[in-house]
């Protein structure tokens, strides 16, 4: 676990991915992510409105995508490139688009999570099913833990089919020690359960139990066993009143009306109940939460009133704005350890630079050789952060496991390398054709 590079109330206005890459690694307890949810829209906030001119467009085209993403992932996680792969033989062509702006981006929240924390990715039935995939290749589908239903009821107005009156929320940990706070998200018993507990005493409130009670679960003989009535024929024992019934994974919470004091009139934005939900459940007093699409900022003032740290990213200047008037209009006083100006953020438009590597740390990746009796005379020659791993995806491919690595060097400089043997030796498919030993000394020596 490193030292978190980036001070608290941080909003950092820039594409958020430059952003999560100058982020030490395993500090961020909770990430909350909001992101486009590939509707094919463009959405804009109302004239007027405090949070007038923000806008963002909600599409995705093949053309908008970077080849160094494309390249990056098929590097360091082929599992996930052939899965990008897949979308797009069978899917539209922005979905493909979308799921690759946001694979490279959730790759980054994984690996700055800590071991404990947790990620909550909203979403809808647009994509959710693709998205479910996707995470499960990068956290691992062991680190699934719920999928919740944020149900609400306004605007139903389709007379052709079931009213889409819910959102998805895709809640994973990193690891199986995370942070879940059941207590602090009880739902309310319900009023005929708490009628039943008509005394008390210093322990709480209670019910009498047992057989001869009128309100008691115990009925007859047949509800106890016979050793047991034996050993207590005439027993009767308080049950206490729980504080409340344990969570569900759906939460019925209106959205944000008209007259409501947190409206900023911020296209999709969610309500402070939400956030304030999942940060009691998935964080303590004291941690970290980052929202990298933090929009009007709810996550930040959320955190903000349950006395945790926090970081929002935005490409918008006004999520700055709007972060700092939310503070002095809808936070009610200083929380303990918190800097008593609230309305006191820090506003960066350059990413942080990591701490955790060093003051000459300079990237480096492995240039390797790996080749197999079915192909001789040809070797691929690829990058990867750990080759092990990557000769493992190769055999995991052969039911025979003949990959073999010739070849591995960890350079600086590994793709102007891998490009380099790709331009001076015959290549097909990826691999190239030549001498096992001239391959290896031109890596080497470039």
């Amino acid at each position: 676990m490193s030292e978190l590079n980036v001070p608290n109330r941080t909003i950092f206005c820039k594409d958020n991915l430059p952003v999560l890459r100058g982020i030490n690694d395993s500090c961020i307890d909770l990430i909350y992510l909001d992101p486009p949810f590939n509707k094919n829209k463009v959405f804009s906030a109302p004239l007027g409105s405090s949070a007038e001119g923000t806008s963002f467009k909600d599409i995705f085209r093949e053309e908008d995508l970077k080849e160094e993403w494309l390249q990056e992932i098929a590097e360091e996680r082929p599992d996930l490139f052939h899965f990008l792969t897949a979308i797009k033989l069978v899917g539209k062509p922005y979905n493909f688009a979308y799921l690759a702006y946001m694979t490279i981006r959730l790759l980054e929240c994984f690996r700055i999570l800590k071991d404990t924390g947790s990620l909550y990715l909203h979403c809808d039935l647009t994509m959710s099913h693709y998205i479910k995939l996707m995470l499960d290749c990068i956290f691992g589908e062991n680190n699934f833990r719920n999928e919740l239903v944020w149900c609400y009821k306004d605007g139903a107005n389709s007379k052709s089919q079931y009213n889409k009156k819910h959102d998805n929320l895709l809640f994973y940990s990193k690891g199986h020690d995370y942070t879940f706070n059941y207590e602090a998200i009880l739902r309310p018993l319900a009023e005929s359960t708490v009628k039943k507990y008509r005394h008390q005493d210093s322990k709480g409130k209670y019910r009498l139990m047992g057989r001869g009670i009128v309100s008691s679960p115990i009925k007859s003989k047949r509800d106890v066993s016979p050793k047991w009535e034996q050993m207590n024929p005439e027993l009767v024992y308080r049950h206490y009143m729980k504080k409340g019934a344990l969570p569900l994974d759906w939460l019925e919470m209106p959205p944000i009306n008209q007259n409501s004091k947190e409206r900023t009139k911020y296209p999709t934005q969610k309500p402070l109940a939400l956030l304030d939900h999942i940060i009691r459940a998935s964080s303590n007093a004291g941690d970290t939460v980052l929202d990298p699409f933090c929009g009007c900022a709810t996550t930040c003032i959320a955190a903000e009133k349950q006395s945790r740290c926090w970081i929002g990213i935005d490409i918008s200047i006004k999520a700055y704005e709007l972060v700092q008037d939310r503070l002095r209009h809808e936070v009610d006083h200083p929380q303990k350890d918190f800097t008593k100006d609230r309305t006191q953020v820090n506003l960066r438009t350059d990413p942080p630079k990591r701490t955790d590597q060093g003051m000459d740390y300079q990237e480096k990746k492995f240039v390797y050789v790996i080749s197999h009796p079915k192909y001789p005379g040809e070797y691929k020659v690829g990058i990867a952060k750990d080759w092990q791993s990557r000769l493992n995806s190769y055999q995991t491919s052969d039911p025979d496991r003949q990959y073999k690595i010739e070849f591995y060097t960890e350079k600086p400089n590994f793709r102007e390398t891998e490009k380099y043997i790709h331009a001076q030796f015959q290549n097909k498919h990826e691999w190239v054709q030549g001498n096992l030993p001239e391959i290896i000394t031109a890596i080497k020596e470039h």
